[in-house]
């Protein structure tokens, strides 16, 4: 577990690096600091930076806060949860908007491939089974919700809106909403469906 841990963080962590290498070099039209920003507003950046954490925090310093909160069954649930998300919506709708060429398409691969298949490899071989309950499934939403809210709030001001169906400058708040209600139900379905499957592989087990 600790070498299989070790070696997907510095994968995830090569992935989050290259990717904010290439977009601060590559965005025209913004400083430095709107960039980085910029960068830190996709939940694609979000959610990789917690499996990179996941996967580092209880490897290097089991003992120290992070190391104990990355441990808890609840916690890398919820960090599945998002990077699955993230590989089914970027697969659904957001793939075919762009064709990433070059060192792109390796930090897209790793992004929205590589980490999502590395968690859900290693929640299945080693989160404790049976450590599961529905009523944590609802708690999971607060991170996505609270980023859908901050990509509204900021968009209007800087222009900038992570991703089309969240653009509300194009679709409105009405639809724009809409969306999020899906995105939320589509978090929540999933939620349940590893809190099932936790408790049945907790059962053969």
């Amino acid at each position: 577990m600790r070498t299989y841990r070790s070696l997907a963080a510095l994968v995830v962590w090569f992935g989050l690096l290259l990717h904010y290498f290439l977009m601060v070099q590559g965005q025209a039209g913004a400083d430095f600091a709107t960039r980085t920003v910029n960068f830190f507003s996709y939940f694609t950046i979000l959610s990789n930076l917690l499996a990179a954490l996941a996967m580092s925090a209880p490897t290097l310093a089991p003992a120290s806060p992070l190391g104990r909160l990355f441990a808890a069954p609840a916690a890398r649930t919820a960090v599945v949860l998002y990077t699955s998300v993230t590989a089914l919506t970027y697969i659904a709708v957001l793939q075919g908007l762009w064709k990433p060429q070059g060192l792109q398409l390796i930090a897209d691969i790793t992004l929205h491939y590589v980490t999502p298949a590395m968690l859900l490899l290693d929640w299945l071989a080693f989160t404790p089974k049976g450590a599961l309950r529905p009523s944590m499934a609802p708690a999971w939403l607060v991170f996505p919700l609270g980023f859908g809210i901050y990509s509204l709030a900021r968009g209007p001001f800087a222009g900038f809106y992570p991703y089309p169906f969240l653009d509300v400058s194009d679709l409105g708040y009405a639809r724009v909403l809409a969306n999020m209600g899906v995105m939320a139900a589509l978090f929540l379905a999933f939620g349940l469906g590893f809190v099932l499957l936790n408790r049945l592989l907790g059962r053969r087990a």
